[in-house]
């Protein structure tokens, strides 16, 4: 018996899907949408092609699929931090936490949803731009309040250069710690976390 033979009959229907995003998640990022396979993934979830079918009409559908559910699963983590219990500047510490053991711990995730191989199609492309327009705005109306106290009204042009500085800053350390693998979670953190509350409360002196 082979082994994706008996991995099949091993596992439940639940099981094998998730064999299959997880799978996905790490072929797609590798390789990009356009150069992985649907039989480079079936193998590396240990399935045949014919079950990875049974889950997910096409390639297409299964790459849409792990978009939506990785960013689900990332804004879930940032957004516990965001709005979790505490003052702004201990949620503020929370949620670059939260994103930093995010990239690290699944550093394809973050690949494929903050740093994708283009796909070459347009369509795909512009479902990419879409899912990242969401987490924006989700961020921008989480922080909303943060905002709306260092005087930036939600909305505002302000508040928005500030969302995507906060986002792309704090993913500019997540690559920083990759590679520098030796400083801690707290190290990288601190310094992170004190740079931008400190910078917030005087932001309200741009022009809105």
């Amino acid at each position: 018996m082979s082994t994706t033979e008996a991995v099949r009959r091993r596992l439940s229907a639940s099981a094998r899907r998730e064999r299959i995003e997880a799978a996905a998640v790490d072929v797609f990022a590798a390789r990009g949408y356009d150069a992985a396979s649907v039989g480079e993934i079936a193998g590396a979830a240990g399935v045949s092609r014919t079950v990875l079918y049974d889950h997910f009409r096409s390639k297409r559908d299964l790459y849409l699929h792990v978009l939506d559910t990785q960013s689900a699963a990332m804004l879930a983590e940032v957004g516990a931090g965001i709005t979790g219990a505490g003052a702004g500047r201990e949620r503020m510490r929370a949620t670059v936490a939260a994103y930093l053991s995010f990239a690290r711990q699944r550093p394809a995730a973050r690949r494929i949803l903050v740093d994708p191989i283009p796909t070459g199609d347009p369509d795909l492309d512009r479902a990419l731009r879409t899912f990242r327009t969401a987490r924006t705005q989700a961020v921008a109306t989480m922080l909303g309040p943060d905002l709306a106290r260092a005087g930036l009204p939600h909305g505002s042009t302000a508040a928005e250069v500030v969302v995507e500085l906060l986002i792309t800053g704090v993913d500019g350390v997540a690559r920083w710690w990759q590679e520098h693998p030796a400083a801690t979670l707290d190290e990288v953190t601190d310094v992170a976390a004190r740079l931008l509350w400190s910078g917030l409360p005087h932001l309200g002196e741009v022009r809105t």
